[in-house]
């Protein structure tokens, strides 16, 4: 009879509480920037590469089908300025991926993991669906670790050059609007 009464207690306590989040007033927002430089066709030294059945001297006709199908890995280095050979800001490493046969449409998942100053070992994880078309695309921030764990926030991305074969290579301009929680605000309260 004891133990059904303190198994009863132990469900109610257990029923009646419920796993909250909590956003206050401490929340922190952090502003980045830096320039991505993604070069698929630099010779022997390619930021990222095809992975799916390609052919460069069939690029045109990649081209001609919007690139449908084709997956990218990328390993794309970060600086803080426009030229590659600036300050390195970090890495960008993940995948892009052409998704429509229709319009140019790609599909972008990668982390960044920061190398220099303030934030130095922390990751930011963007993930987002875009079109060729609109000159500013805007991806979720996702996630993160080190100072950016529990991170949401925006991904702006402008061209800044375009240049090489095809004017496949791209220096891209990256501004991020980072939103943080104190992982202490994400807490257990009894329901009322």
């Amino acid at each position: 009879m004891q133990l059904h009464s303190a198994l009863s207690i132990v469900f109610l306590f257990t029923s009646t509480c419920v796993l909250q989040d909590h956003v206050t007033e401490s929340a922190k927002v952090v502003h980045l920037h830096w320039y991505m430089h993604d070069t698929p066709f630099n010779g022997l030294t390619p930021s990222s590469i095809p992975v799916t059945a390609y052919n460069p001297s069939d690029f045109q006709t990649e081209v001609k089908n919007k690139l449908f199908g084709q997956i990218y890995v990328i390993d794309d280095p970060l600086t803080q300025h426009p030229s590659l050979t600036s300050a390195t800001f970090g890495r960008a490493q993940g995948t892009y991926s052409f998704v429509s046969r229709e319009e140019y449409v790609g599909y972008v998942s990668y982390t960044v993991s920061i190398r220099t100053g303030k934030y130095t070992g922390s990751t930011l994880n963007i993930l987002g669906g875009y079109q060729y078309s609109i000159s500013i695309k805007k991806y979720a921030i996702v996630g993160g670790t080190g100072d950016f764990l529990l991170a949401r926030g925006i991904l702006t991305e402008e061209v800044v050059n375009l240049f090489g074969p095809f004017n496949a290579s791209a220096t891209l301009s990256h501004h991020a609007t980072v939103y943080l929680d104190n992982i202490s605000d994400f807490v257990f309260q009894k329901a009322m």
